[in-house]
């Protein structure tokens, strides 16, 4: 069975000032994920350095969803991701994802060097990597795509997502007047903003990425 593995570390953390207070923020926001995705995650998020953490998700995660939730939670602090998919090779901790070992990690390990490494000037925070190196660059190059509509988004657009998220939606069809009214915009307002953002091609490429992801996991198998 194939699994994604989610390596993340907030970027430059031992130059924040107010560091012990930014890991519990991490903690608290993990925690808060490890209650409400329960049914897709095979081990929980954990802490393994102070600013380093990690889980283990089912190929039926809600992947980058997950990813932005903990985005927004840790503003104004950038966190880096690299994804794996693959096997694990050990026995499966449910509580702790400390211990296991495989494919699925190092391969986690390896898009997290790689983002290091190639982080398109900063805007891209996100790789994932397996054993289709041809597929993989390709859902990079997606990734890579929302990144950058992202990366020039005002505050006022990130809001828009942020809403989204609040409303348990990921996906670029959602009802506009429902949005409207909880924003407190009129409709007209509402487009304008979701055009000058591209948020829906920002979620129609995060969607894209994830079903190929998927697709690949189901291949390996």
């Amino acid at each position: 069975m194939n699994y994604f593995a989610v390596i993340g570390d907030i970027i430059d953390s031992k130059k924040i000032d107010n560091r012990y207070q930014v890991q519990k923020t991490l903690e608290t926001c993990l925690n808060d994920l490890n209650n409400e995705y329960q049914a897709v995650l095979v081990s929980k998020f954990s802490i393994t350095l102070g600013d380093e953490f990690q889980g283990l998700l089912s190929i039926d995660a809600p992947l980058f969803q997950i990813i932005d939730r903990i985005n927004l939670a840790m503003q104004p602090y950038q966190v880096r991701f690299g994804i794996g998919l693959g096997k694990i090779l050990t026995d499966i901790n449910p509580e702790l994802s400390i211990g296991a070992d495989g494919p699925a990690y190092w391969h986690a390990r390896k898009a997290i060097n790689y983002i290091h490494q190639k982080n398109d000037y900063g805007n891209t925070q996100i790789a994932v990597y397996s054993d289709n190196e041809e597929k993989i660059s390709i859902i990079n190059t997606l990734i890579a795509s929302s990144e950058a509509i992202k990366s020039d988004w005002r505050a006022s657009q990130e809001v828009v997502l942020k809403e989204l998220l609040s409303m348990g939606i990921y996906d670029e069809h959602f009802d506009q007047k429902q949005l409207a009214k909880r924003l407190e915009l009129s409709t007209s307002a509402l487009s304008k903003r979701l055009k000058s953002s591209n948020i829906k091609i920002y979620l129609r490429a995060r969607n894209a990425a994830l079903q190929a992801l998927k697709h690949i996991g189901e291949e390996l198998d």
